[in-house]
């Protein structure tokens, strides 16, 4: 733990080296792994992790160093470690330690009662939820893969210009991946559920996930290849998203990286787009109060009705593009520099029923994955080409399954193409970041297949 001696001391040394701020950044984490393989415990780990990170400007240049020691500190090698790590950096930028901001919102993310739950209760519910979905239906083989993951973290931030945040958050993931079979045609589904704690996970929900899409899929075809309305399910659009989250970082724009350079308040997308960044979202797995450089966070509108809003900013490209920080500044550990990153970005829900949206089309596909979204795309142009499967949509209905299919656009062209928006708004797991979209009805894409 982080305690006032060690600040004193580390903060007394760097005065005395002439640095001009600085700051110490505490992380530690706990995380607990279960998965069960044929009725009996396959792993069980318990890990722990922490450290503190320092960073300090002299001259105007920022040094950088951490260490996973907390028991003994060395004040003066971590302060002489970070100045030295200063003469290599080339950059002009100016650098900041930041005062604080006005206001923190008050969060509810650390749940105390879940750190008490018993692990044996935890192992007993893997053991029966295999179980369960082995007994549901005959054309269950097996599990692929399932894991219980519950974690909890800490964050301190404090430095010398007088700011000292610091926050508990914690999280309780359940998956499986099911493999089911009939007639030699094998295919899989997932199904997962998230919460803050363990108690409040919903095996059912876990299981009629994994097996209305592995069992709908039996027997799937591939498909003529065409150009054709696409509908795509609410948590695939999400995994797509997530691809291209990466645009609306403002040091992507800086160096030319993202088409949204030059584009705010601007038209690129449909009028039935808003695309939030929601750091404040209840039982968000990105929710936070403060970002890693001490910033206030809120909710913002990065797309709305279309029109391009806003960039996500930490300190050095707010201070270059001289507007306020969007309290986006991310490190992936206290190991780690300080970056741009996203916190929970969804997709607005719209006023459609997924019914509705299905009896909109007259020939076209519902796809309900998307795979190799690292290989099969390009975030700078926006192009994709991605296996997929799904269903074939005839006279607005969902007709018979279809795989071994291609889907291939260009992501600008697609936010400009949706035309209809469901009112169920889902998160996944799957891609990158915690990312949220309702069903999603695009004019048209070309679907590869036979």
């Amino acid at each position: 733990m982080l305690n006032e001696q060690v600040i004193k001391d580390i903060f007394d040394s760097g005065e005395n080296k002439g640095v001009s701020a600085q700051e110490l950044y505490y992380q530690s984490s706990k995380e607990v792994n279960i998965s069960v393989f044929q009725g009996e415990i396959d792993k069980y780990s318990i890990s722990e992790d922490g450290g503190l990170s320092y960073r300090a400007i002299k001259d105007g240049k920022m040094g950088y160093t951490y260490t996973e020691r907390l028991d003994n500190v060395d004040g003066e090698r971590l302060v002489s470690e970070a100045l030295e790590n200063a003469k290599i950096i080339e950059a002009d930028d100016p650098m900041f330690i930041y005062s604080g901001s006005k206001a923190y919102a008050s969060l509810n993310i650390f749940n105390e009662a879940a750190t008490d739950r018993p692990m044996a209760d935890k192992i007993a519910f893997m053991l029966s939820l295999e179980e369960s979905l082995l007994a549901r239906d005959p054309r269950v083989k097996r599990l692929a893969g399932n894991s219980l993951n519950e974690g909890i973290s800490e964050k301190i931030i404090v430095n010398s210009e007088g700011l000292r945040l610091s926050e508990k958050s914690n999280y309780c993931l359940v998956y499986v991946s099911v493999v089911v079979e009939a007639d030699g045609d094998v295919r899989t589904g997932l199904g997962y559920d998230v919460a803050d704690d363990f108690e409040k996970i919903s095996k059912d929900k876990i299981i009629d996930m994994a097996l209305s899409e592995a069992l709908s899929m039996l027997g799937a075809k591939p498909m003529k290849s065409k150009e054709c309305p696409v509908v795509m399910k609410n948590t695939t659009f999400a995994q797509l998203m997530s691809a291209f989250n990466g645009l609306y970082s403002a040091e992507r724009i800086h160096k030319g990286l993202s088409k949204f350079k030059n584009k705010i308040e601007t038209q690129v997308a449909s009028e039935y787009v808003n695309i939030y960044d929601d750091p404040h979202l209840e039982k968000g797995l990105a929710t936070t109060a403060f970002d890693a450089e001490g910033v206030a966070t809120y909710k913002k509108a990065l797309i709305q009705k279309g029109v391009l809003k806003t960039y996500l900013y930490d300190l050095k490209t707010a201070n270059i593009d001289g507007v306020a920080p969007t309290g986006n500044a991310s490190k992936g550990s206290y190991k780690g520099t300080v970056g741009i990153a996203p916190s929970n970005v969804y997709l607005g829900s719209g006023e459609h029923t997924f019914d509705q949206i299905i009896q909109s089309v007259e020939d076209g596909v519902y796809l309900v994955n998307v795979t190799g979204l690292h290989a099969g795309l390009n975030t700078i142009s926006g192009d994709f080409s991605l296996e997929c499967y799904g269903y074939v949509i005839r006279d607005g209905k969902i007709s018979e399954p279809t795989t071994q299919i291609t889907v291939s656009g260009n992501y600008f062209e697609l936010l400009m193409a949706i035309e209809m928006l469901g009112d169920d708004l889902t998160f996944t797991i799957l891609g990158s970041g915690y990312v949220g979209a309702p069903t999603v009805k695009v004019k048209a894409l070309s679907i590869s297949g036979i």
